[in-house]
């Protein structure tokens, strides 16, 4: 089968769902593609133009859309969940997909009642990190992503590491250098809480750091059980508390390490699902 994976190719989203998964299922991956001539099905990262459904339509080439991230933002961060599901059905009359990849279980089932195929598929691991090596002493927590996004956490957050000397680093090289990695979140709409991927959780795995997290379904659903969780101020402290020794941090990282889903596992299971889909 001659799989097409494409996308606008400027999102993290699209380099981890088009660019590396791509690869690893062996498709042509190609941002922003031209000539769709010869390919026997298309994956859509994220969101389509509306010039390539065309292209795939003249030529009857069937249509997967991975949905990862595709909502509005930050605005759709605070959609019900109502106004989601009808965005997503709008979206879905527009593309005429033939069937739905989803970030997370939660955005599968909400795509079940559109009649069509759905895979719920976790973001893996971020390929080739170095492990934590877990230092005697707490020295830095760790966040990925847009400071927007962390919002009221930042007082409690900046008031907790200077009490206890910790160093905050916000988007560093390497989570292998941070002791903690923190993934919450201030927004508090139905995407933001059930449709975002747990990539940061993933990423914590993969790279065996132990982690706080918002109790968001991409990362309940990837969760080993050695997670710490925070949905208040009250929880990050206890949590924070919880990570200070060695000991407690080192076997942490070992479960997280063993739960971290691979890059070639979460392809395997990709490709597979494919290759089942009758179009």
């Amino acid at each position: 089968m001659n799989i097409l994976v494409t996308g606008r190719g400027s999102s993290g989203s699209w380099q981890i769902r088009g660019a590396q998964l791509g690869k690893a299922i062996g498709a042509h991956v190609e941002a922003n593609v031209n000539s769709v001539k010869g390919f026997d099905v298309a994956v859509i990262v994220k969101r389509p133009r509306l010039d390539l459904l065309e292209r795939l339509r003249q030529r009857g080439i069937p249509i997967i859309w991975d949905i990862v991230d595709a909502w509005p933002q930050p605005h759709g961060n605070l959609w019900s969940r109502g106004e989601c599901v009808d965005w997503l059905q709008k979206e879905v009359n527009t593309i005429k997909p033939q069937a739905l990849v989803a970030a997370t279980q939660a955005m599968a089932d909400d795509c079940k009642s559109f009649g069509l195929p759905v895979l719920p598929l976790p973001h893996h691991a971020r390929p080739g990190q170095p492990l934590n090596p877990i230092r005697p002493s707490v020295l830095k927590v760790g966040y990925e992503g847009g400071l927007q996004y962390i919002g009221g956490w930042t007082p409690v957050l900046e008031k907790e590491c200077g009490k206890r000397g910790w160093g905050l680093s916000l988007n560093p090289q390497e989570l292998a250098s941070v002791d903690i990695v923190l993934a919450v979140r201030d927004q508090k709409g139905y995407a933001a809480r059930h449709w975002k991927s747990g990539v940061k959780l993933a990423n914590a795995q993969g790279s065996g750091t132990p982690c706080v997290l918002g109790r968001e379904r991409g990362y309940m659903e990837g969760a080993s059980g050695a997670e710490q969780w925070a949905d208040s101020p009250e929880e990050l402290i206890a949590a924070f508390d919880a990570l200070q020794a060695q000991e407690c941090r080192k076997e942490i990282s070992s479960r997280l390490e063993a739960a971290a889903p691979s890059l070639s596992g979460v392809a395997t299971r990709y490709k597979r699902w494919i290759e089942t889909l009758s179009f």
